[in-house]
């Protein structure tokens, strides 16, 4: 049963790195490129802005937290299973 759960937290896991990848490269930076999405150089104007791309960003922290926490309790079903 501990293999499944494993199993599936690893699929969630490459599920919301992807989710991930596909926010940061969709943001919308000031015409900087992707070096802006990435560091978020560019992302200082926008604090405030109530639009799409402030609900981006929101959604962007949202699955960093998330990843963080899935991936500790992966970490720790993964160490009681072969450890």
């Amino acid at each position: 049963m501990s293999y499944v759960i494993a199993v599936v937290l690893l699929l969630i896991i490459a599920g919301i790195s992807v989710g991930m990848i596909v926010m940061t490269l969709s943001l919308n930076t000031k015409s900087e490129g992707l070096g802006a999405a990435i560091t978020g150089s560019a992302g200082d104007s926008y604090r405030g802005a109530v639009g799409v791309e402030e609900k981006k960003r929101q959604l962007l922290s949202r699955l960093g937290y998330s990843f963080l926490i899935i991936t500790f309790l992966f970490s720790l079903i993964y160490r009681n299973l072969f450890g």
